[in-house]
């Protein structure tokens, strides 16, 4: 089933509950547990905004901020070569540690953090070696193991800490808090690209379109898996090419929508009657934002957009952020009730009124 029927036309740009901006272009952004955000950029600057959008601190790294994360008053980044951790309310660096190679991918599991690093060789075209690290709260290198396989995620994952792996031995490894890799297969030899927690526990993208779980092949695409999002049964893909999928647990398609190559997709916040599912394209010229309906694909509003970087939700927020240094915010009361106004649901002069109180917010300390 392809659905792409817009029942509305809102702006969605318009339609923020707030607007704000790097000096650089957006490489990541995060919602803390309280939805204070932190945005990091390419060259390395990284800003955080309270829940009620005022900025708190900016900081600037020594190079692409790849990954954010939040552990107790720390907020733990991956910055180019380095891991660092700074301190959540004032921004100041505590410590910084380099790694070999690129810092990719950073996790917090019982007060240790685990750090994935890879070396890629421009000759070859491909990744040399990989390292997986662990560092205590106070910067200590406690140990580094070394692997072949450069590990294209790291979860936990009840009481285990999990990476997929790419070539050659590709598959999945369980690390152990003393740095003990064990490799297991998978149902495909395929590339682990990209993996998600899901009702079934851990889902796996491969380069060949096969996505597994633990126990067997969940499902199996034409094109290679490029992201996955995951809720209560239902299992969202972004496949290269640009098509989007979603489908249940026994393999039952729900939507699809092909179009340009999909940039970020996500699951987001809940408004009246449905669960929303968020998606950019960019088409190498033009870029475009879609929500929609999860449950059956339905467009509720769409827009274009510069090219999207990233792209992070949680249960009353969605964030976007942008080449141009842009980073736009829905709120989900908000978003529902312009929605509302959109369709004719309140009179005019009570939907003007609201319209500018919401753009005033938007534009405020941008």
């Amino acid at each position: 089933m392809t659905n792409s029927h817009s029942c509305h036309n809102m702006d969605l740009l318009s339609a923020c509950w707030m607007i704000r901006s790097l000096d650089q272009a957006v490489s990541t952004l995060s919602f803390d547990s309280h939805s204070n955000l932190v945005a990091g950029g390419w060259d390395g600057q990284i800003k955080k905004w309270n829940s009620e959008g005022d900025m708190l601190w900016v900081q600037n790294l020594p190079d692409r901020i790849s990954e954010i994360i939040f552990y107790q008053e720390k907020v733990i980044v991956a910055s180019g070569l380095h891991i660092v951790c700074l301190d959540s309310n004032s921004g100041d660096v505590e410590w910084q540690k380099p790694l070999e190679g690129s810092a990719d991918s950073i996790l917090v599991k019982g007060e240790q953090i685990f750090a994935t690093s890879s070396v890629y060789d421009i000759e070859h075209n491909d990744f040399l070696e990989s390292a997986i690290w662990a560092f205590d709260l106070l910067g200590r290198q406690i140990w580094v193991t070394k692997i072949n396989e450069r590990p294209w995620f790291i979860l936990s994952h009840e009481e285990e800490v999990i990476i997929g792996l790419g070539r050659p031995i590709s598959g999945w490894a369980e690390v152990s808090n003393d740095g003990e890799i064990t490799n297991h297969s998978l149902f495909t030899d395929s590339p682990v690209m990209c993996g998600v927690k899901s009702s079934n526990g851990i889902l796996f993208g491969h380069a060949d379109g096969t996505i597994t779980s633990f126990q067997e092949v969940h499902n199996k695409f034409s094109n290679s898996i490029e992201s996955i999002s995951a809720t209560d049964g239902l299992v969202i893909v972004g496949l290269e090419g640009g098509n989007l999928v979603a489908y249940t647990d026994n393999e039952n398609q729900i939507w699809a929508e092909q179009g340009s190559p999909i940039t970020c997709q996500s699951i987001g916040f809940s408004i009246p009657n449905c669960t929303t599912h968020w998606s950019t394209r960019w088409s190498g010229v033009e870029g475009s934002l879609q929500v929609r309906n999860l449950s059956d694909g339905t467009i509720i509003a769409q827009s274009k957009i510069s090219q999207a970087r990233c792209l992070t939700s949680n249960e009353s927020r969605v964030a976007i952020g942008s080449e141009d240094g842009n980073i736009h915010v829905w709120q989900n009361e908000m978003f529902a009730r312009r929605l509302d106004s959109n369709s004719g649901g309140e009179d005019k002069q009570s939907n003007e009124r609201k319209a500018l109180k919401d753009r005033l917010r938007a534009l405020r300390n941008k």
